[in-house]
Parts: structure tokens; C-alpha cells; sequence
């Protein structure tokens, strides 16, 4: 099978590559000398069937080879179980995978998650929205899963490396909004799509009252909270093996237009978000393979 930028399933890249010892396994390490091979592994910012998201528009930069895990909507308790982990640790191993990125756990901090967690609040502000998420321990179990994920790719060794991302700050104005899916907007593929969001306004509309308040909470939870209590951590446990792309200094000042709905940033969006997400991709691969991420 000849070899392919993007596999679609772990069938095709088994071909590709071959047994070991093979012709098929030799031509594999053969192109992977200077180039890398990365794993994407995500819910929707990765793999949204909507438009370019992240990984399209973070993989079109690179020459190598790719293979997409995980889906839209998937939280990090169904991606991130023991075995899943340790077999997908296996896979990345033998294959000679270079890199695996994560765009994981937004999903657990949003939907039936906030609404269990604030089923019959009364009403407060964003800051103690935010201590009522950390008591319920959403955060504790996001770190644990990540945990969970890091230590087999810890027994991989080489260079193996693996690069996560904060979430951006959200534009008060994208507060509540759905995607617009229709013909114009995403073409032929509209019909089939269902609702696009919102997953955090009507949940937090009756406990905080205004968007400008959501807005401040959803820093403190999907960017300060995050970051600081789940990826900050994770990076000093697993030092050397785990990095992520800050994306928190970035604010407001990006616009509405930046945003296709509540939580997901416009195809432009995601190609500004790959910029700095490449950096860190470049950095964390070996030093023969990095001229193979590219502006």
C-alpha cells in the first residue's frame, strides 16, 4: 500500500507500514527519517465534520504522516480508560509515532456535567460558580484522566512526546450562540447535521443572569481552571514527556467573528489557533523532523 499523508483507521496505516522487517517497514522508516508521524486524538476541535478545525488546519502545515482518533462530543471519560490508553501506547510504540496530540476535556466541564453541578442553584456570580465547580471535583477527575492517558505514553521512551492546548477565552457575544448550519455556510453537508450548541448559556443563564457574568465564568473554567488545575499540573508530573499550547492571552479583542458557535472558533479561527499550536509541535519533536512544521 503506498504510503498516505492522512490514515484514515489504524487498518490502513498497518498496511502502509508493514510486519517488521519488511520492505513495506523499511520504506516507513525510511520517510519518517526527517519527517513526523503525529497522532491527533480529540473531540470536535480536532474532528468536527463542520469545516477546517484544528487538526486540519495544524496537520496542513506539517509534511508527515497522520491518523485522527476520537470524536466530536467525547469527553475524556470515554476517551481516556485504562485499556484504551495502554492499547493506543502499543500502537504509537511499534509504529514509531513521533508525537500524539490531545485536544481533550473540554467536553467534561460543559453540558450535563454544569447541569448536574448546578441542578436547583440559586442564583450567584462567577466566582463562586467557579468554587462550586472545583468542590464538585471536575477538575481532580480531568487530572486523573489525564494521568491515566500520560503514564503508558511515559513507557514508550525515544522522543515520544505529547502536546495539549488550553481552550481561548470566549467572546461575550458568543455566549448562547449555535452554529449557523445551513447550505451556505458548510454546503451539502448541512442537512445531515443536527444542533450546533449552546452547551454552557442555558445551563448558567438562570444561576448568573447575564452573558457578561457567563462570560467571566467561562474564563475561570475552561481557561484559568484548566489550565491551572488540570494542564499546568500534568506538565510538572510527566515533565519532559507533556506540553501545551497557552492560547489564554488571547481575548475579546479576537471578536465575534473569530467564533462559529459558542465553544468552537471559526475555520479562520482554528488556522490562528494553529500557529502557536505548531510551535509547541515543532519543539516537541526531534531535532531532524522540526523543519518539517512549517509557517
Amino acid at each position: 500500500m503506498p504510503l498516505k499523508r492522512i490514515y484514515d483507521n489504524w487498518q490502513q496505516l498497518y498496511a502502509a507500514s508493514g510486519p517488521p522487517r519488511s520492505v513495506e517497514r523499511r520504506r516507513w522508516r525510511e520517510y519518517l527519517r526527517t519527517r513526523p508521524l503525529i497522532a491527533y486524538w480529540g473531540d470536535s476541535w480536532f474532528s468536527t465534520p463542520l469545516y477546517k478545525n484544528l487538526y486540519w488546519n495544524s496537520f496542513a502545515r506539517i509534511e508527515g504522516m497522520s491518523i485522527r482518533l476520537g470524536g466530536p462530543g467525547l469527553s475524556a471519560a470515554e476517551m481516556c480508560t485504562p485499556s484504551r490508553c495502554a492499547d493506543n501506547a502499543a500502537r504509537f510504540a511499534v509504529r514509531d509515532f513521533d508525537l500524539l496530540c490531545v485536544s481533550i476535556g473540554g467536553n467534561d466541564c460543559l453540558g450535563a456535567n454544569l447541569q448536574r453541578v448546578f441542578a436547583s442553584s440559586g442564583r450567584m456570580d462567577a466566582e463562586r460558580a467557579f468554587r462550586r465547580v472545583v468542590d464538585d471535583g471536575i477538575f481532580e477527575r480531568l487530572r486523573g484522566r489525564y494521568t491515566t492517558l500520560l503514564t503508558p505514553m511515559q513507557q514508550i521512551g525515544r522522543q515520544f512526546r505529547v502536546v495539549g492546548h488550553t481552550y481561548v477565552p470566549l467572546h461575550v457575544d458568543a455566549i448562547g450562540e449555535r452554529g449557523q448550519v445551513d447550505i451556505k455556510s458548510l454546503g451539502l453537508i448541512a442537512p445531515f447535521i443536527g444542533a450546533v450548541g449552546p452547551w454552557l448559556w442555558p445551563t448558567m443563564r438562570p444561576v448568573l443572569g447575564s452573558k457578561a457574568e457567563a462570560a467571566r465564568f467561562a474564563r475561570l473554567l475552561l481557561v484559568d481552571g484548566f489550565r491551572d488545575q488540570v494542564l499546568v499540573p500534568s506538565r510538572e508530573d510527566f515533565r519532559g514527556l507533556f506540553t501545551f499550547a497557552d492560547f489564554s492571552s488571547l481575548d475579546a479583542s479576537l471578536g465575534r467573528d473569530f467564533w462559529f458557535d459558542e465553544i468552537h472558533p471559526t475555520e479562520a479561527g482554528f488556522a490562528t489557533l494553529s500557529l502557536g499550536f505548531n510551535a509547541m509541535i515543532q519543539a516537541a519533536l526531534p531535532a531532524p523532523k522540526q523543519a518539517a512544521v512549517f509557517a
